[in-house]
């Protein structure tokens, strides 16, 4: 099934031209020599998810007893962990590599470039690896590319998502940009958590409005966190000298 790489495509396209085209090469140097660190971000999507995530998930269900897909039978403690796990795991693996490179070296300007390429980098991989998923389900096989709409826009989304998740994880949440402590990285932590409880409660049919209803909301909420981390962003780059 090759339509969802197209869409997979598209979304990709419009990311480089919006997220790394007029926020990144706007505001940073065009010819970086920490571009190398998205490659090496994108790569650890898959990584984090088939070597990290998937042997945790089936440990937890051996210990809790949890057979099958995740219900709201699970017992309590399971869902906690099931909710976090995503977020702890990839907030931590997409930071990582900054630990290579002696971070508190560097002034702040290149600071928030490392945080944002490391992000924007495992959102791009991120698209490639869900579409990749899609294309192993059968039902899916005959669907023109154009139907894959709203997985183009919430991967579109999800690439500022995760540069704003890893510029506060490592710059904090505030306008000033700090060297990398633990508090921020739990901040990024819950922020991701945050962004994850709609799909959370959508996969475990826990309904707020009506399924239609929270389908649309389940749409809409990357959008809100978007819009968030976009504005973290931009107020962080004000503040280094010679902008604005």
């Amino acid at each position: 099934m090759y339509s969802i790489y197209i869409a997979a495509f598209i979304s990709t396209l419009i990311a480089f031209v919006f997220w790394g085209g007029f926020i990144y090469y706007y505001f940073f140097e065009k010819l970086d020599k920490y571009i190398f660190l998205g490659v090496i971000s994108a790569l650890s999507c898959p990584i984090v998810n088939l070597l990290v995530k998937a042997p945790l998930l089936k440990i937890l269900k051996k210990v809790f007893n949890v057979h099958g897909n995740t219900t709201l039978k699970a017992p309590v403690e399971y869902l906690i962990i099931f909710l976090f796990l995503p977020s702890i795991t990839e907030e931590i693996i997409k930071i990582l590599p900054s630990f290579f490179l002696k971070l508190y070296n560097v002034d702040s300007k290149t600071l928030l470039r490392i945080a944002y390429i490391l992000g924007f980098g495992f959102g791009i991989g991120e698209i490639w690896y869900i579409a990749f998923g899609i294309s192993k389900n059968p039902s899916m096989a005959g669907y023109p590319f154009f139907l894959f709409g709203g997985f183009a826009t919430e991967r579109f989304f999800g690439v500022i998502i995760h540069a704003g998740l890893t510029v506060v994880a490592l710059t904090g949440l505030k306008k000033d940009i700090k060297s990398f402590s633990f508090l921020n990285l739990v901040f990024a932590i819950l922020l991701h958590t945050a962004l994850n409880i709609s799909a959370f409660m959508y996969q475990l049919k826990i309904r707020i409005i009506d399924e239609k209803m929270d389908e649309f909301l389940l749409m809409f909420w990357p959008a809100i966190f978007a819009i968030i981390f976009v504005n973290i962003i931009l107020n962080k780059i004000r503040t280094l000298e010679g902008y604005f």
